[in-house]
């Protein structure tokens, strides 16, 4: 149904408009009519038409300012000008506004009918250009999943997946670049810290997939988000290129925050995030390896950057088996117990299977024992000889006891493991050690947290868990007691007033400075003075 409006102060002229319509016209109707300017402009809002017959002199506002009014609310309808003289200004200004006809009074019957079911075609076309759209965007975002399960397919499958993964970003008119993958994890929290039930999770998450679904596509908008692999979603966002690999990153980890906070509480499963580097598109699964290996380290409810983790070696070991990958994972942790646990339980595995002798045995021990020395070269660890030369080949391969083999490869299990934890200690000493003399020099600034962790190199989310796991106090409690201390110091100088003591430890409140100089010494600054 095309609806018509008809402006003008002629009685005359809106009666003849609505006769040649209800003479002409079964689908068409005059859904309003107006006397003057501002009626129209009233009554257009109201009723929307989809052309309009407008006179341009009128009482109160003209015609022209009344298109003008009317088109920026609706700007899709369309106007026909009806005049009593032709005036050169007005025609000029009717053709920038879109005006499609200028008609001379008196109204000629026939051009009104063209004029009609020219609207009428457009509209109809119109009508049927914006169903085909909306029946192909349905369409597209019936496909969307697919394509995006699609991408990552390419990614973790073929080993040559650039051409693949160039189709898919035309596709999907990806940005081309950079970009870095995440993973959600999901399960039930066991003590040990891992997500058990991994395949009753992978059920569960049929019922919220879409859900989570939704709120990765709210928070990140253009990203791809694959499908449930068990107990894992991997999605992969782009990023413009140039930008602040750091500022990203951050970024990155507080989107991770983002979609735990919307999802948690409403599934039965706890939630963690593992973030992988910016690479560009040729390395897209060196970020995913890294988004796997970094959400191992993250707890319930917890987002982990690859680069927030302070002893993240560049090791790429290749996997034997479950529990030599795990033996492996927990020597990169320093967990000297579980790894010999671990260990004990592959010896008796190997000497349980026939098919393999004592030599078979010995080389396959002889692997391990390689990628465990060089995990610890990796970590930075130094064992004396053993670790310093390859003596502990020739060692292993002069053993002709399986005893003595199960004894020897434990001793080296322990070296190593021991030596990594205090590798990783000595760095975690280290990054506190920057953070601290940052503080230190800086104290006296206005700083903040998210400051002092870009100097450590770490995000600010990860940054304040690990000052408080290694100091035993928050950031903010170290500042106070860094600023609190000086402040002591120069209280005792008698020249400097509170408000200047409270200017140079930091301070811009002097107010404030009193209350929390109270609060840690117990007396306030006059009375510490005194």
């Amino acid at each position: 149904m095309l609806k018509i409006m008809v402006v003008d102060d002629e009685n005359i002229v809106i009666e003849s408009i609505k006769y040649i319509v209800e003479k002409n016209f079964d689908n068409v109707v005059v859904a309003e009519t107006a006397r003057s300017g501002r009626e129209a402009i009233e009554k257009a809002e109201a009723v929307k038409p989809d052309l309009i017959f407008m006179d341009i002199r009128m009482p109160g506002i003209n015609g022209i300012d009344a298109i003008r009014e009317i088109k920026a609310v609706n700007p899709q309808v369309v106007f026909v000008i009806i005049s009593a003289c032709e005036q050169f200004e007005y025609a000029k200004e009717a053709v920038n506004l879109g005006v499609v006809e200028y008609l001379l009074k008196p109204v000629n019957r026939t051009k009104i009918i063209e004029i009609i079911r020219g609207a009428e075609h457009r509209l109809s076309e119109a009508k049927k250009k914006k169903r085909m759209e909306l029946e192909l965007k349905e369409k597209f975002e019936r496909v969307l999943p697919v394509l995006e399960h699609g991408f990552i397919y390419s990614i973790l499958l073929y080993e040559d997946y650039n051409q693949e993964l160039e189709q898919y970003r035309r596709i999907l008119d990806l940005p081309e670049g950079h970009g870095y993958v995440m993973t959600l994890e999901f399960g039930e929290q066991k003590q040990s810290g891992s997500f058990g039930n991994v395949i009753g999770s992978s059920v569960l998450s049929q019922s919220f997939y879409p859900m989570l679904r939704d709120i990765i596509k709210s928070r990140f908008g253009r990203c791809i988000v694959g499908p449930v692999m068990l107990n894992r979603i991997i999605c992969y966002v782009p990023v413009p290129a140039n930008n602040d690999d750091y500022a990203e990153r951050l970024e990155a980890v507080e989107a991770g925050k983002h979609i735990i906070e919307k999802i948690s509480g409403k599934v039965a499963s706890s939630f963690r995030i593992g973030i992988g580097s910016i690479q560009n598109s040729d390395n897209i699964l060196a970020s995913f390896s890294e988004s796997i290996r970094a959400v191992k380290h993250a707890k319930e409810n917890e987002v982990m950057h690859i680069h927030d983790i302070p002893d993240e070696g560049k090791v790429n070991q290749p996997f034997f088996n479950v529990k030599e990958k795990q033996l492996l994972e927990k020597a990169s942790l320093g967990e000297t117990g579980e790894c010999l646990a671990l260990f004990s339980q592959i010896y008796d595995e190997l000497g349980a299977n026939d098919q393999y002798s004592f030599e078979d045995i010995k080389g396959r021990l002889l692997e391990l024992m390689v990628i465990l020395h060089r995990q610890a070269f990796e970590y930075g660890v130094e064992d004396q000889d053993a670790l310093k030369g390859r003596s502990y080949l020739s060692e292993l391969l002069e053993l002709e006891d399986s005893v003595l083999l199960r004894n020897w490869c434990k001793g080296r299990i322990e070296a190593i493991t021991l030596g990594i934890k205090a590798a990783r200690a000595k760095r975690c000493h280290r990054l506190i050690g920057i953070a601290k003399s940052y503080i230190d020099a800086n104290f006296h600034r206005d700083i903040s947290l998210e400051e002092v962790s870009r100097a450590t190199g770490l995000s600010p989310q990860y940054f304040s868990r690990f000052f408080k796991e290694e100091t035993g106090e928050n950031f903010i409690d170290y500042l106070t007691r860094v600023r609190i201390t000086e402040a002591k110091r120069l209280l005792k100088d008698q020249k400097l007033s509170i408000k200047e003591v409270s200017y140079q430890v930091g301070y811009n409140d002097p107010n404030y400075f009193s209350k929390i100089f109270k609060k840690v010494t117990g007396l306030s600054p006059s009375g510490f003075k005194e």
